[in-house]
C-alpha cells in the first residue's frame, strides 16, 4: 500500500494531470469500483484487471494468491465481497 501510495503523492506533486475519465483507470462504472480501484490499483494498473476474463471463483482464488504470493494486504470480509462482486460482473466469464 505504501508504494502504491507513493507513486500517487509523487504524481500529484509532480503535477500530472488527472482527468475525468482516468479517475478510475478506465474501471467501468458499477458498485465496488472504487474499492477495487483502491485495493488492485495501488499496486498495478487497470489493464490487467481490464484483459480478464474469469469466474468469481477464478477471482476469488486471484484475491487468495494475490494476498498469500504477492504481499497485498488482506481487505476487510465486506469490502472483498464488494471487489470480488464487482469483477465477477465486469470481467467475469459472460
Amino acid at each position: 500500500m505504501a508504494r502504491g501510495l507513493c507513486v500517487v503523492l509523487l504524481g500529484l506533486a509532480c503535477g500530472l494531470p488527472l482527468q475525468a475519465s482516468d479517475d478510475f483507470g478506465g474501471l467501468p462504472e458499477g458498485d465496488g469500483r472504487l474499492e477495487t480501484y483502491q485495493n488492485c490499483l495501488a499496486c498495478h494498473s487497470s489493464a490487467i484487471i481490464r484483459q480478464q476474463r474469469l469466474s468469481r471463483e477464478t477471482w476469488d482464488e486471484v484475491l487468495d494468491w494475490m494476498v498469500e504470493q504477492q504481499g497485498m494486504w488482506q481487505m476487510a470480509p465486506e469490502v472483498r465481497e464488494r471487489v470480488l462482486d464487482y469483477l465477477a460482473e465486469h470481467f467475469g466469464r459472460d
